[in-house]
């Protein structure tokens, strides 16, 4: 890679008496900072042979999907797509989104991901404010242009419409909002060589293994799985549509031979135990994380393979912490230690660190940091402040969450400051689903909240007034 993707070293600051030793956050290394189309590149040309996608009983090599992306990324150029400009995937989970999310990063531009089985109002908003210049919703003519006969070469600077930089977005994810509105995060390239390193080291992903592609395509765990295995010489396996949840899980773990695979815990939990006993003998690693994981997961999962507790924001590039491979018989897991070149402190209401064990709010700075909220500056700058622990011109997101360091260095998670919830891996502010009920004509007040009744299966449970004293909707309303 050329000199000016290469990361710099920051150095750490100094210990302060009764505060988390700077050595918790010394985690600088050199690092790639090109471009995710340039990464991939790299890749496909070191192994051009050997397998990268499995969907509906085919294989694609990386050589296939290079020239399948580039021919797309040139045609995408011809329709305007280039730095700062935004393609919309309106896709369900297949080797024709990956394939589109690689010739949008290609092309210069940043990838949004909506999942088309989403409400057609979500749908709708997501597209209005993100304002795309082109909209990809046809998996079939995605096909016909990987088939044709245009350029087939990767783009280089000469071919796209402006230089292409490490700080341009990749992607942008929609995360749940506290007034009603969805917001977009923006997700630049300088990150992404950083994470894929670090997760291909710390999940153990050789060339040749497979990972299960598990994840919603508006889910920023996609953009972990997608790293993790095309970035790191593996082979991403898509399965059947429709959810993947009990005995079924199981089945597509076994016979599509995954080796690694995301699963949060609650849909970890629907797996019958009994699933395990028949043996997966290929599923070397498990990444749990985007909710706490119960202790009784872990003691059932981490017998026979690499079990990692994962944490981090969309606004942190996935993931920000992570533990090391987790025993059964260890109770409830930490959330972990920083990723190289991330920094994680604890702080209270005036940023201040605090003690180790004391309670704050969890902030993140370094390598993995969004730009920012898509055409939200005031949030923008509300959430993404100056770090006072970095060099200037450093920041760090505030993410709201509350955690603490225990005496091992490692980070609890201990729930949220506000009123974001997560329901099976997925950010929810109650405040959106509030307003979104509200708008009924026969709602004047809405008030909604988490319910557990049994354990590990939380579901929002909404209370509903009336206006006037009328009669509130039903449920099917």
């Amino acid at each position: 890679m050329t000199d000016h993707y290469e990361t710099s070293s920051v150095s750490a600051p100094q210990d302060v008496p009764d505060l988390p030793p700077a050595a918790w956050n010394a985690t600088d290394r050199a690092v790639s900072r090109a471009p995710l189309g340039e990464l991939f590149a790299v890749r496909a040309k070191r192994t051009p042979e050997a397998p990268a996608l499995v969907a509906e009983e085919r294989e694609w090599s990386f050589g296939e999907v290079e020239r399948w992306a580039n021919r797309l990324a040139h045609h995408l150029i011809g329709r305007g797509v280039g730095p700062e400009r935004v393609v919309a995937l309106v896709l369900p989970r297949s080797a024709e989104l990956v394939v589109a999310e690689l010739a949008v990063a290609k092309a210069g531009g940043a990838y949004l991901p909506i999942d088309p089985a989403h409400p057609e109002e979500r749908r709708a908003m997501m597209l209005a404010d993100a304002r795309p210049v082109a909209v990809l919703d046809d998996p079939v003519w995605i096909r016909e242009v990987g088939a044709g006969a245009g350029p087939d070469h990767a783009p280089g600077q000469v071919d796209l419409l402006r230089p292409l930089f490490p700080e341009h977005p990749a992607y942008v994810i929609y995360t749940s909002g506290s007034t009603g509105v969805p917001k977009g995060v923006l997700v630049p390239h300088a990150g992404l060589g950083n994470f894929s390193a670090a997760a291909t080291a710390h999940y153990r992903v050789r060339p040749g293994d497979r990972v299960l592609q598990f994840s919603s395509p508006g889910f920023d765990a996609s953009v972990l799985e997608l790293c993790s295995s095309l970035l790191a010489g593996a082979a991403l396996v898509v399965p059947p549509e429709g959810p993947l949840l009990g005995a079924e899980l199981a089945s597509v773990l076994r016979e599509r031979r995954v080796t690694h695979a995301l699963i949060p815990p609650a849909a970890l939990a629907t797996v019958p135990p009994e699933e395990l006993h028949d043996g997966l003998p290929e599923f070397r690693t498990l990444i749990v994380g985007a909710e706490a994981c119960p202790a009784d997961l872990v003691d059932l999962w981490a017998p026979g393979r690499r079990l990692v507790n994962s944490y981090g924001p969309t606004e942190a590039t996935v993931v920000a912490t992570w533990t090391d491979a987790l025993a059964a018989g260890s109770g409830a897991p930490p959330i972990g230690r920083p990723l190289p070149n991330t920094r994680v402190f604890v702080v209270d209401e005036a940023a201040r660190q605090v003690p180790v064990g004391a309670i704050g709010e969890l902030c993140i700075s370094g390598a993995g940091l969004a730009r920012g909220y898509l055409d939200r500056p005031g949030l923008t700058a509300e959430r993404f402040t100056a770090c006072p622990f970095g060099p200037p011109g450093s920041r760090m997101y505030r993410t709201g969450d509350l955690a603490r360091w225990n005496a091992d260095g490692e980070l609890e998670f201990l729930g949220r400051a506000d009123h974001q919830v997560k329901i099976r891996g997925f950010r929810i502010e109650l405040g959106e689903v509030e307003a979104a009920l509200a708008r009924h004509p026969r709602v004047g007040a809405a008030v909604v909240t988490v319910r557990e009744d049994e354990p590990g299966r939380k579901r929002l449970v909404a209370y509903v007034v009336p206006p006037g004293g009328g009669t509130p909707p039903k449920a099917a309303e």
